[in-house]
């Protein structure tokens, strides 16, 4: 054989063991994924095989394939977040810690008992004839207000306990069955071994987990309990009435072992995996009795197809509804003390109607439509309800999985025909033949919207029977702006309109306050959000961002007693004849909805300077209890930015009078103005956006839905983009600068102009002055600080730099520190020249205190004062840190007390004049006007004039960015301390103004007597000469 041949054959070889062990490795790795299913140990064949005898001999013939055990059974059989309940026999499973509650916290749904369990491995080598030996872990828990973790990969047993939670982790290992009883029925009878958890130590896993799981023969401080047989019941198919999961865990021990504890029963369901069999006989019973009369629905509702309803029906997976007010409440407690059919237990009675402390829960949802080659009208679909109350999360409650008196399955057939959706409700764990399905959820889906329709979605539970029934219990889910934009968005496009109808309510509370002074100023000299064609629905889609709001408010004015702030929330639901938001960048299928809407929507014919309006206004807060959820609709003005609404609110129930008023529209309460103001674009780039709103009912005091009028003032409202205000701010600021420094640099000529021209009054002025000045002025030259004035911002802990100046910054920069140069080279000329004329003044003798005044005690003076100043607002600076009103940035920054230092070097800056007071009151004798009133009173005007723009200006956001939790300053001094400064300011120039003039006019007098003195002399002279 030739060599190219033989190396060709080498080749090959190589490829091919290249492949093997490429594919050996991903063997490896595929066996290494399913690692949870091989953990288990299997040690305890025989006991089981003893303990689950009488399970075993009433079992059929079992077929199971691997691969189905693999992938189908085990996703089945295990389940997570049941519901445990225990015998009282006083011997409790595990013990609790509620050290972390209140004292009366007793609301239902505050303690939760759940149960997981996970099938875990297969042994098929011990497989019998009727039965498979498998192995599961069993987390059990009592928790406040969390679910269970996800499934373990370990098979250990463990317990801990911590305040509020304490759950126990039990691995078993035993047999799963099938029998034909009960419809047909899965079965596992399994034993267990866990950590006594009444023994001590046993919430401490270093005392048993690691023995255990290693395998050593060393014997554990603690002894296990292996004497505990679980056993788990699942229907073979899943439907209404046949879908709970149930499980009973005992202890084997004694009555008198302490390991022994009370048999404890678990319940759940199965789950999304589980195929879902329609067709309930109970169903097809109950089915003429299902639709009731339809005269109290809003409209005719959605008209779906069976799939097109599939499709939206499983949209509501998980969704929260609001229980609102029973329809047959009369305020008198006959039919507002129950939240029937659901079963509260521990004796919990609901108050009013219970509204305000449950809501509904909508899961395990299943649809399928008819089988029908022409488009077919009806689908089949089922779902469970679940009440839960308000302390509970409605994360844990939607995890929940358990049945009980609390949840409700259901079952129907949808016909577009009805324009609502009809389900016979079973209670909790209903078997076949029972008597619990007596109930009836019905299903609406209003296609319009308006003031007293916002739900996407609607229903009632009432009794299918006329004898002990019940009042209707009334839900609903409110559509939320946000709904449109993330999980309802194509929904709302394809089906849902809004449809005005006090536009011309609000046309007139609009035509009322048009022509105020403050609006007709408004109006010449301010802009404010706006859109320049109201067909662009991406432009009318950025307004209505922009008019919709979620911020911080208190009562405008303020009260004495400071109230706790509210949060404010403006939803705008629909702005002109866009009902919803816009998108350009989705997808076009989107993007033909978007366009089709706005053709089918039913709006008003509006005016072509006002806008319709629709939103929502939420406020929190025990005072606002009354209108904490307010639906408006009114007329946008945006050439004043203001909007007028009429507002419509749920009627309260506490009273005969307020159910039978007939000034009730749907049982709501519309006569309230609402009033909201916001501030004006042209100014954003100083001063924050904020609004105003204003909210009083328009009823008579003695009515009793009436309260008095509410005015609100937001905090700062992060907008959408602020990159453009920035910029104006950075512009306006570096343009301030040059003019400050110009200006500066000409109250100190002013000043070097007159010494030169009085050069007496050189000695008298103070060096200290200026040599604050020009440390002032070179302190940002040398350490790179801001001049003059910093930038102001909000900071938080994780901000990002601003991007990079630009060439025309770069510019202004460095002409501002030129100009800070000049002006410090000419206070240390000032300086010069005052020291210059004091060494002048020291070569001629005798001199005293008034003839060459001394700096020394003047310096002493200042530099304790200025000391105990930075050291107090350094204190007050860190208690403001403390409590969180001042933030500090440990990014990208010099130390705190840098920052702090050239902060308050602007202050030392402020009072330039404190150190000529001094001087001047210690020279007493002091006969000259040592300051020009152009430089102390420039000066003065300069200081003033940057702390009256820092009193103004808000701190900026980031690019693209907005703190909307917590918005904390960085500046040293707040507003109120800013207007101090100004006055020390102010009163610092009248004092050296007084003392000049006091001590020139003294001067005169002097020089003039001694003139006088002279005369006189010469004159006695002259006649006595004569």
């Amino acid at each position: 054989m030739d060599i190219p041949h033989l190396a060709h054959h080498l080749f090959v070889l190589i490829f091919l063991i290249f492949l093997f062990n490429t594919a050996a490795t991903q063997s490896s790795n595929f066996e290494d994924s399913n690692e949870p299913f091989r953990i288990c140990k299997y040690e305890r064949f025989a006991e089981v095989q003893r303990e689950c005898s009488s399970f075993l001999s009433s079992t059929s013939k079992l077929k199971l394939e691997k691969e189905k055990v693999y992938y189908e059974t085990a996703t089945e059989l295990s389940f997570v977040n049941g519901d445990w309940v225990q015998e009282a026999g006083g011997a409790p499973l595990m013990p609790f810690d509620d050290s972390d509650m209140p004292k009366n916290f007793s609301s239902p749904g505050s303690l939760l008992k759940l149960v997981s369990f996970w099938l875990m491995g297969i042994d098929f080598s011990h497989q019998l004839e009727n039965a498979i030996y498998i192995c599961g872990y069993l987390s059990i828990a009592i928790t406040r207000d969390r679910t269970l973790s996800n499934r373990p990969e370990t098979w250990s047993p463990l317990f801990f306990k911590r305040p509020g939670t304490s759950e126990l982790r039990i691995p078993f290992e035993g047999f799963y069955m099938e029998s034909e009883e009960n419809e047909g029925e899965r079965l596992m009878c399994l034993l267990g071994t866990s950590i006594p958890p009444f023994s001590e130590g046993s919430s401490d896993p270093i005392n048993w987990s690691m023995p255990y799981r290693s395998g050593c023969n060393q014997q554990s401080s603690l002894s296990l309990d292996d004497r505990i047989m679980l056993v788990l019941r699942y229907p073979k198919r899943c439907t209404l009435t046949n879908r709970a999961i149930y499980g009973e865990m005992k202890s084997l021990n004694e009555n008198s072992n302490p390991n022994y504890f009370d048999r404890v029963y678990m319940s759940s369901q199965l789950g999304y995996n589980s195929k879902y069999l329609f067709g309930s006989e109970m169903v097809s019973s109950k089915a003429p009795d299902l639709y009731p009369d339809q005269h109290e629905l809003v409209d005719n509702g959605v008209k779906f197809k069976g799939l097109q309803f599939c499709k939206a029906f499983l949209k509501f997976e998980g969704e929260k509804f609001d229980i609102v007010e029973n329809s047959r409440c009369d305020g008198k407690g006959e039919n507002c003390n129950n939240l029937d059919p659901f079963v509260l237990g521990n004796g919990v009675k609901a108050v009013n109607g219970i509204p305000p402390k449950f809501r509904l829960m909508m899961n395990n949802l299943h649809c399928v439509p008819e089988d029908d080659l022409n488009e077919p009208e009806t689908a089949k679909a089922s779902a469970t309800f679940r009440a839960f109350s308000s302390p509970e999360n409605w994360l844990t409650a939607g995890g929940r999985t358990g049945l009980s008196g609390m949840t409700i399955s259901a079952e129907g057939t949808w016909n577009s025909s009805s324009g609502q959706f009809c389900m016979v409700g079973c209670v909790g764990l209903t078997k076949t033949g029972s008597d619990g399905c007596n109930s009836r959820v019905c299903l609406h889906f209003p296609a319009t919207f308006s003031i007293t329709q916002r739900s996407i979605i609607s229903g009632t539970i009432s009794s299918l029977q006329k004898r002990d029934s019940y009042s209707p219990l009334l839900f609903r889910k409110v559509l939320h702006r946000l709904d449109l934009w993330n999980s309802y968005y194509v929904y709302s496009n394809s089906y849902l309109s809004y449809k005005y109808s006090k536009i011309e309510s609000a046309s007139i509370l609009l035509k009322r306050n048009e022509f105020t002074l403050g609006t007709i100023m408004k109006k010449s000299f301010l802009k404010y959000s706006s859109v320049e064609d109201t067909n662009n629905i991406t432009s009318v889609s950025h307004l209505s961002d922009d008019l919709s709001f979620g911020a911080y408010a208190l009562p405008d004015p303020l009260p004495n007693n400071r109230p706790p702030k509210t949060y404010v929330w403006l939803e705008v639901l629909s702005l002109g004849s866009l009902f919803g938001r816009y998108w350009p960048d989705w997808s076009d299928s989107y993007q033909t909805a978007d366009i089709k809407l706005l053709n089918n929507s039913d709006s008003t014919k509006q005016n072509h300077q006002f806008l319709n309006v629709s939103a929502y206004l939420t406020l929190t807060g025990e005072s606002y209890d009354h209108i904490s959820l307010l639906f408006l609709e009114g007329l946008y003005n945006p050439l004043d930015g203001k909007i007028f609404f009429v507002g419509c609110r749920d009627a309260p129930v506490f009273h005969e009078s307020i159910v039978n008023n007939p000034s009730l529209e749907n049982r709501m309460d519309c006569l309230i103005e609402v009033k909201v103001e916001y501030s004006s674009r042209t100014i954003r780039w100083l001063i924050n956006p904020t609004a105003q709103v204003s909210i009083s009912s328009q009823r008579n005091d003695e009515d009793p839905l009436y309260f008095r009028p509410i005015i609100l003032k937001t905090d700062l409202i992060p907008y959408r983009d602020n990159s453009k205000d920035i910029m104006i701010r950075r512009n306006f600021e570096v343009v301030l600068r040059i003019l400050v420094l110009l200006a500066s640099t000409a109250c100190m000529l002013s000043q070097l102009l007159y010494i030169q021209k009085k050069a007496n009054v050189i000695p008298f002025i103070s060096l200290t002055m200026f040599g604050v000045q020009a440390l002032c002025f070179g302190f940002p030259l040398l350490t790179g600080t801001a001049i003059l004035f910093k930038w102001k911002e909000f900071e938080g802990h994780m901000n990002h730099p601003y991007p990079r100046k630009t060439m025309w910054f770069q510019v202004l920069d460095s002409i501002v520190k030129s100009l800070l140069l000049v002006a410090f080279v000419l206070s240390l000329r000032l300086f010069q020249k005052i020291r210059k004329s004091r060494l002048r003044l020291l070569a001629k003798k005798p001199l005293n205190v008034n003839q060459n005044p001394s700096d020394i005690p003047v310096f002493l003076s200042s530099w304790t004062i200025h000391m105990v100043g930075f050291l107090t607002l350094l204190i007050i600076d860190n208690k403001k840190s403390e409590n969180g009103v001042r933030t500090k940035n440990y990014y990208y920054q010099p130390p705190e007390w840098v920052t702090d230092l050239g902060e308050y070097m602007g202050l030392v800056q402020d009072l330039f004049l404190l150190p000529q007071i001094i001087g001047n009151i210690i020279w007493k004798k002091t006969q000259v006007k040592p300051l020009t009133e152009a430089y102390y009173i420039g000066f003065t005007a300069l200081r003033l004039l940057i702390r009256a723009y820092d009193y103004v200006r808000d701190p900026v956001l980031r690019f693209y960015y907005h703190e909307k939790d917590i918005k904390l300053c960085s500046e040293l001094f707040s507003k109120s301390e800013e207007i101090l400064i100004m006055a020390i300011l102010v009163v610092l120039a009248i004092t050296v103004g007084l003392q000049q003039r006091w001590n020139f006019n003294r001067g005169t007098k002097v020089s003039t007597s001694v003139d006088l003195d002279s005369t006189s002399q010469e004159l006695l002279f002259s006649k006595y000469k004569a």
